[in-house]
């Protein structure tokens, strides 16, 4: 499943569950959008037809995407209704942007960072292989969960990664509060490594 948002607007792909109303698609949900904090959802776009597992959105708002078993990067500027092709190919795990615009994936091959919005992407140098990475909600921090469920941390100020701590077991998802702290869904379930 992918989530994200913009602004007060969550917008996510995924696969139906138990429950799901049949308007929001059978099979895949395709985009969704919610704008009253998750209460109710509206089908937005490919009901029934596309899954993203892999979202996020800019400080713009454009919202970045990946249907699943599909490299190619999709792109939409009106809150998931329509999507292009960005340009680039490739296999991301996760995506963020950061406050520069700068779009990070992880990938098989390490860390990928587009500056052409999703047009093309470059290694990101002297980065670990990560299989999530979140950013901070003001665009600064970089945070990443690679092998081993070591946690790293970047910012735009200091691109250089350092070792932050560990996750315990399979991260599963990652992200990084407006106080700075780190929720990582993982084997213990639900943790949280504080600021520093």
């Amino acid at each position: 499943m992918g989530l994200t948002a913009v602004d007060d607007t969550l917008i996510a792909s995924g696969h139906p569950g138990r429950g799901t109303p049949a308007n929001l698609g059978e099979g895949n949900l395709g985009i969704i959008r919610s704008r009253d904090g998750g209460t109710t959802w509206e089908p937005v776009a490919f009901t029934g037809e596309k899954d993203f597992h892999v979202l996020t959105a800019g400080p713009d708002g454009t919202l970045y995407g990946q249907e699943t078993g599909s490299a190619q990067m999709l792109a939409s500027t009106d809150l998931g209704a329509t999507w292009t092709s960005a340009g680039a190919t490739l296999l991301a795990f996760a995506l963020v942007v950061d406050a520069t615009g700068r779009i990070i994936a992880t990938t098989p091959d390490g860390p990928q960072v587009s500056s052409d919005h999703g047009a093309t992407f470059v290694p990101l140098p002297d980065s670990p292989i990560m299989s999530l990475i979140a950013v901070s909600p003001d665009g600064q921090q970089l945070i990443g969960v690679g092998s081993k469920g070591i946690l790293w941390s970047s910012t735009t100020r200091d691109p250089s990664w350092r070792n932050i701590g560990t996750a315990h077991g399979n991260a599963q998802a990652i992200t990084v509060t407006d106080a700075g702290d780190i929720l990582i869904v993982d084997d213990s379930g639900l943790s949280l490594l504080p600021s520093t």
